[in-house]
Parts: C-alpha cells; structure tokens; sequence
C-alpha cells in the first residue's frame, strides 16, 4: 500500500511495436505496453487516486537481447527456458510455437545475447503447422530491411530522425509525450530511439542467417504429425 509507481518490463522493440504494415494492428501489434498506453494508463490512475501515480517501463530503450545479455552476465541462463513469449493458441500447452513474432524476436535475442536457446518449439523441434508458419519471419525481416534502410541514409540524428518518422509518424508522437510528461528534452529521446533500432538492425544482421536459416529449413522438411492435429483442434 502506498506505492505510487508501477513497473513493467518490456524491451523498446516490442513495447513500440512498429505496425509491419499500415493497416496491421493486431494481436501482433499490440500497443498494451505502448509507452503512450502507460501515460494514458498513469493519467486515468491519477485522477482516480487524486494524487500522482506513475507506471514506468524502464527498459523502454533496450532491445530484448540488451536485456538477455544482463542474464548471461548475471549467469542466470536458467531463467529464459521457464519464461513464455508466444502469442499463439500453443501457449496453453505449455509448448511455444517458434514461429511467431513473439517467438521469434524471443529466439533472436537469445542467439544474439549468445545464450543456448533450449525452449521447446513446435518449430522447429519436431513438428510444424499445416498452415504457413514462416510469414511472421518474413514480414520481421521486411520491417528490419526497412529499418536498415531508413537509418543507413546519413550518419546525422536530425536526417536518421526525418527519414526514421516519415515511415512511422507515430514516433513523433511517442516523442513529444515522453518529453513532456517526463520533462525531458525531446533530442535526447529521438536519439535514443534511433540507437534502440540501430542496435535491433545490427542485433539481426548477426544472427539472420541463423534464424531464418534453420526455421525455414526445419519448415520444408518437418511433417505434420497426427498428435499435432490432434492437440490444434
């Protein structure tokens, strides 16, 4: 009782989550720890308490390898396998797909934080979808190619920021919010974001081949077994 900030822990990639499409907001966008989500969230709160209530994500300019790499340091590689990340129906069983946005940027942050992913997946540990699993794979990779594109257009923040917002506009508005309700100075949090997607895109240029790699080669040659089709229903 008495406390009067709430924290949640979600790295900057997925807490923004950059729609793949213009029109893709969904379950594989959620804007739930959106930091605009958090101010409307610690908005409505105070008002209610009638004091000052904050709900504060302080790894909001991480990636989620930054954040694994704090594990491997700490020597506390025991955790990832007992933690879940997967968005799909599989979550219940308890065995993640592998194949999700969710599962995937998981799986990339393990391989770029070089901790032994020992999450058992459907894919790609033995058994695969009969629908396309390798579409959320793609669309990250477009996104990331995008990204790369974006940033690569000069080495200025000014120009990265404009080339950067003119794609996602609504990092402007993540911006002016953030400086205004936590009074900081808004150059300060554009060039924090721009390193927040510069280490996301260098994070995927080491460890593309690795991820794409094995699930797409795991996807052409597992089959669809019997209990698989089973459990989905």
């Amino acid at each position: 009782m008495g406390q009067r900030v709430l924290y949640l822990y979600e790295n900057g990639i997925g807490a923004i989550n950059l729609a793949y499409r213009k029109s893709a907001v969904g379950l594989d966008h959620s804007r739930s720890v959106h930091p605009l989500t958090l101010l409307r969230v610690s908005q409505i709160i105070t008002t209610l308490l009638g004091e000052e209530f904050k709900v504060i994500n302080p790894f909001l300019f991480w990636t989620k390898a930054e954040m694994c790499r704090t594990l491997a340091e700490e020597k506390r590689t025991d955790l990832p396998p007992v933690t879940m990340s997967c968005d799909s129906p599989h979550r219940r069983h308890p065995v993640q797909c592998g194949y999700c946005s969710s599962c995937i940027l998981r799986r990339q942050a393990l391989v770029a934080s070089g901790i032994e992913d020992r999450t058992q997946y459907i894919v790609p540990h033995g058994m695969r979808p009969a629908g396309d699993s390798t579409v959320h794979l793609l669309h990250m990779l477009e996104q990331v190619s995008t990204l790369r594109n974006l940033l690569s257009i000069s080495d200025t923040c000014n120009l990265q920021w404009a080339s950067l917002t003119q794609r996602f506009p609504e990092l402007d508005d993540v911006v002016d919010r953030l400086a205004l309700a936590e009074n900081l100075p808004s150059v300060d949090i554009r060039q924090r974001l721009i390193q927040l997607y510069q280490a996301y895109v260098a994070e995927w240029n080491t460890v593309e081949s690795a991820i794409s790699g094995d699930l797409l080669s795991q996807v052409d040659t597992h089959q669809v077994s019997n209990e698989y089709l089973v459990a989905a229903q």
